[in-house]
């Protein structure tokens, strides 16, 4: 992987950008540490309310917000954002106004906040 990332330079900035936040360098010891991020096994004990949004064509973790939000035992909500109001695609990238309005406006209600 090491070898391939690095004869294309888009996909090795890509990598290093997406690997940064770990400080890994290797392609291998990066995917066994992210594979290590998950919460199939503590799911049970999430008993603080939960705010799970999914955009419409994401294309990353299709499905995941969904089984999340269906695995989680306390008080949730599950937002959808949708190509419509320009809010799809992973991390809502050209709605993010949207997004910040949905997510505060959820907060807010949890917190007793009022405009």
């Amino acid at each position: 992987m090491r070898e391939g990332i690095a004869q294309d330079g888009e996909l090795s900035a890509y990598w290093r950008w997406r690997a940064k936040p770990y400080g890994i360098e290797s392609p291998y010891d990066l995917l066994t540490e992210v594979a290590r991020y998950d919460l199939t096994g503590v799911l049970d004990r999430i008993t603080v309310p939960l705010l799970v949004t999914s955009p419409e064509g994401e294309h990353f973790w299709p499905g995941q917000a969904r089984r999340l939000y269906e695995a989680l035992p306390g008080e949730k909500a599950f937002v959808e954002f949708t190509a419509a109001e320009g809010a799809d695609l992973h991390c809502e990238p050209l709605g993010r106004a949207l997004f910040e309005q949905r997510v505060f406006d959820w907060l807010a209600a949890r917190l007793g906040v009022t405009a």
